[in-house]
């Protein structure tokens, strides 16, 4: 199908959503993509067409000021449960001498939580996931084991987006593996991520009875580096970014001026972008051209794939009754390279010579100059930092019952507010056991009822996240922030503090100036850190050794006896 008739057919779909009777219950489509940028895609800013993506934000509600995780698992854990990732499992992407075989760190969901395909699933909903779990490896763990029926998943963090799966490192090799319906699998040559996942979600959805409603995660792992796309789709933007960093940069700053996201006053941070592009030979910036290139076909493709899905919840009848979210799992990844000090014996098996970037065999990433264009207006600090850049990402829902379609709304809502939401919409009593082991109670809140315009009172005030001592607790207008730079040094990391009404990029910290507020907010954050099941990350870091055979829980070394310690139990 050709993009512009996608996009008349989703508009169509959409529009009869207004209809649905509040009895029926409703399709749940929940889509997430991987490591992308805030103002990468056109409804927040982008120049990357994604003609989809916005006419589902012009159907629905751009919340502008959606918090989430630093990183991957962490933030798909919240999603997955409405629990903080340390109550979830995921308190970190690896472990410390602090937290090894600690309650909160078993890198796994945990039966202390419920998910949403559990819940969906007992309410008689057919539940199903293609694309990236991240959310555990070993037997017990998977998808299928918490709730999905059906499943088609990338277990790992990241891997090469064609048939090859490659990982991101050596480390990663031992869970860059797919899975369907809990057994491995082999991927046919044809295979390229994006079109592979939305493909196998739509043949779910028309194969699933029309009478019985349908739970559904399309997890791309687009944008996530290794950057790779159809040569079709590169080619789409062949030029485009050849005029360097701060020609992108700019135009993104005047969209988001244009959009009310920002605003003409807006302390704007310091960028030495024209510099950066100088400083390049003219062959370094048309390979920099590339690398973005690349990521911005990724992107492209993806919102062609969502599109594809769009259009089945057409022809299958679902598309006047369905609640669609769309967000991003944290901010852009300014990485370059390869991953955990990966050796010359894994880099060398790439070609990433000009012609060959972004095919089958290359290897890249566009950096952190790119990664701040591609996260405008919240340059400097991104994935993995609890700055606006690394958790405040896009987010765009669509249902039945909204009140407000087409704006962007500001109001705070957090990743853990997912779950109590889709389950107030879907009438699911979120307190009701599953399993003999009572669930942890949420931390998330429902965003239902203000959605549907019965409250006009947003229904979260404050918000709280860590990962690695990357911490951050906001109230009202008021962020308190720890930034980690090098390790876990949480006693040598002090709080800063910003007004994010007057100052929404951080570029002030007013900490000095008002001990009193840090003192308050910090408590507070403490407060949430206690019932989150926060630990300090202290000392090394747990080198992974693999999988036990016998208990099929992780195995790290211990840094300082050098034997092998099991992750924890419950």
């Amino acid at each position: 199908m050709k993009k512009k008739t996608v996009v008349v057919a989703l508009s169509s779909a959409l529009s009869g959503m207004v209809h649905a009777a509040d009895s029926e219950r409703p399709n749940v489509l929940i889509i997430i993509a991987d490591d992308m940028g805030y103002s990468d895609i056109s409804p927040f800013g982008g120049e990357i067409s994604t003609p989809n993506l916005q006419t589902l934000a012009e159907q629905g509600v751009r919340m502008s000021q959606y918090y989430t995780s630093p990183m991957s698992a962490p933030a798909r854990s919240m999603l997955m449960t409405g629990n903080t990732n340390q109550q979830a499992g995921m308190g970190g992407m690896w472990w410390y001498e602090s937290t090894v075989a600690r309650p909160g760190y078993e890198m796994r969901l945990t039966d202390r939580v419920t998910t949403m395909p559990e819940r969906f699933k007992d309410a008689g909903y057919a539940t199903m996931m293609a694309g990236k779990w991240h959310l555990g490896y070993t037997d017990g763990a998977g998808p299928t084991d918490r709730g999905f029926e059906r499943a088609f998943a990338f277990m790992g963090g990241g891997t090469s987006h064609f048939d090859d799966a490659v990982p991101l490192g050596t480390v990663e090799a031992f869970h860059t593996f797919y899975t369907l319906n809990g057994k491995r699998v082999s991927l046919p040559q044809d295979f390229y991520s994006s079109k592979a996942y939305a493909t196998q979600l739509e043949q779910w959805i028309t194969d699933t009875p029309k009478e019985q409603p349908v739970f559904a995660y399309l997890a791309f792992t687009a944008p996530h580096d290794p950057l790779q796309a159809p040569d079709d789709w590169i080619a789409k933007f062949e030029g485009k970014y050849d005029a360097g960093y701060k020609q992108v940069y700019q135009q993104r700053i005047n969209r988001l001026k244009a959009l009310g996201i920002i605003s003409d006053s807006t302390p704007m941070p310091h960028l030495a972008l024209e510099k950066e592009w100088q400083a390049m030979t003219p062959e370094q910036q048309k390979y920099a051209a590339k690398t973005m290139q690349v990521y911005a076909a990724m992107i492209a493709y993806m919102d062609d794939q969502i599109g594809g899905v769009m259009k089945t919840l057409q022809q299958t009848g679902r598309d006047k009754n369905t609640i669609i979210i769309f967000a991003t799992d944290n901010g852009a990844n300014p990485a370059s390279g390869f991953y955990y000090g990966s050796k010359p014996e894994f880099w060398q098996q790439f070609d990433n010579s000009y012609a060959n970037l972004g095919r089958k065999g290359s290897f890249i990433s566009y950096g952190p100059h790119w990664a701040n264009v591609s996260n405008a207006p919240y340059a400097n600090f991104h994935k993995t930092t609890s700055a606006q850049g690394g958790i405040n990402t896009d987010f765009i829902i669509s249902a039945p019952q909204l009140k407000q379609r087409g704006g962007i709304d500001k109001t705070p809502m957090a990743v853990y507010d997912i779950a109590p939401t889709l389950y107030e919409f879907a009438n699911i009593d979120a307190s009701k056991p599953l399993k003999t082991k009572p669930a942890i109670p949420m931390v998330g809140v429902s965003f239902k009822r203000y959605f549907s315009g019965d409250i006009a009172a947003a229904p979260r005030s404050t918000y709280g996240v860590e990962l690695h001592n990357q911490a951050a607790y906001v109230d009202g207008i008021w962020k308190l922030r720890r930034l980690v730079a090098n390790g876990p040094q949480a006693n040598m990391a002090s709080w800063g503090l910003f007004n994010l009404q007057d100052d929404p990029l951080e570029t002030h910290d007013l900490a000095a100036s008002q001990p009193d507020r840090v003192k308050r907010l910090s408590s507070e954050y403490q407060q949430f850190a206690d019932q989150g099941m926060v630990i300090e990350a202290a000392g090394k870091e747990i080198d992974y050794l693999g999988v036990d055979p016998q208990t099929h829980r992780y195995i790290g070394l211990d840094p300082v006896s050098q034997k092998p310690v099991l992750q924890a139990a419950e």
